[in-house]
């Protein structure tokens, strides 16, 4: 062998070793998507599609999840590393005795909204006038707390509306057949599932959004604990930097961002994502935010968040609203 290829040969071992070396070295990260792949987490989804997570030295392996409230207590637990919830379910946890941390907003309102059957030409309703009428809502969901107590400040009686704790893979099937007749929708996820599928019937979705009736409170963001702040903040700091960042890209690229989730998950209707992310584009940004960076927790709606949790699920004093969430500096 020639010196020049035996030189060659020793750069290019050492190029593969180094490879390996920073292969090897990208930090683990697992991600709980709180439930099955859609808009809400699609910046996730992309960021992991275009190799953000690569270029932020991250290994993310996205899992399906199962609800909120267990997503948060999962991650608490370290079975996750971070995850896709919400404050109520944080605020839950820490009255458990738990350390989850809310750590960056993606809903800046609450998405969620009861829907119903309209029909073309029919005007609008108002919360008032669905007395007496049935609510399918998952039997885990914060809906069974939150209307009670949404409906007091709405200076309605706490059942106003008849709750019915139902599996969420029926909820949909139920709502569509009348035998419930309002159900739990929530945008950027089963909201437009349920609009595909009640056009398919030829049915019209109408929607009473809790926002619109005075409920100001975040909706689902990213939680982690405090060990995985105190023990590994850079990870923490590059996971969310990367994964606004495919927010941003959802945002700016809407179309292309429904094709890079769907190839992920071919299951998927290209149609119902991109709708989703449509939705989810419009409120993953808050623009009365003081910092205008995507994720940003504003104090005054955590505050709130917190005001309404505590009386809509008897949380004591105990709880202190800055143990609740963190502003990571990026």
């Amino acid at each position: 062998m020639s010196f020049g290829k035996a030189l060659r040969g020793l750069a290019l071992a050492g190029a593969v070793a180094s490879m390996t070396a920073a292969a090897s070295a990208a930090e683990k990260v697992a991600f709980n998507m709180s439930w099955l792949p859609q808009g809400s987490v699609g910046g996730i989804l992309v960021a992991k599609a275009k190799g953000f997570y690569d270029e932020a030295g991250l290994d993310v392996t996205v899992y399906q999840g199962y609800g909120g409230q267990r997503t948060v207590n999962e991650i608490d637990q370290g079975l996750f590393d971070i995850g896709y919830g919400d404050p109520v379910s944080v605020i839950l946890n820490r009255a458990s005795g738990g350390k989850a941390v809310f750590v960056g907003s993606i809903n800046t309102v609450w998405p969620g909204a009861l829907c119903y059957l309209t029909k073309d030409g029919e005007g609008e309703k108002k919360l008032a006038d669905f007395a007496g009428k049935s609510v399918g809502g998952g039997a885990t969901s914060p809906v069974q707390n939150i209307v009670p107590s949404w409906l007091v400040d709405n200076g309605l009686p706490k059942d106003h509306l008849k709750l019915l704790r139902m599996n969420p893979a029926v909820i949909t099937s139920s709502f569509l057949e009348g035998k419930v007749d309002l159900a739990e929708c929530w945008e950027g996820a089963s909201l437009p599932i349920l609009t595909e599928n009640a056009g398919e019937s030829g049915k019209k979705i109408g929607m009473i959004k809790y926002r619109d009736f005075g409920l100001d409170m975040y909706g689902s963001g990213f939680v982690t604990t405090e060990q995985m702040l105190a023990e590994k903040p850079e990870v923490v700091d590059k996971f969310l930097d990367a994964s606004y960042r495919g927010y941003e890209f959802l945002a700016q690229n809407p179309d292309e961002s429904a094709d890079l989730i769907v190839k992920q998950y071919p299951t998927l209707e290209k149609s119902i994502v991109l709708e989703q992310i449509k939705q989810i584009n419009a409120l993953v940004r808050d623009p009365n935010a003081e910092n205008k960076e995507l994720g940003f927790v504003r104090a005054d709606r955590m505050e709130k968040t917190m005001g309404f949790v505590r009386e809509a699920f008897v949380v004591d004093d105990s709880i202190k609203t800055d143990d609740l969430y963190r502003n990571i500096s990026r």
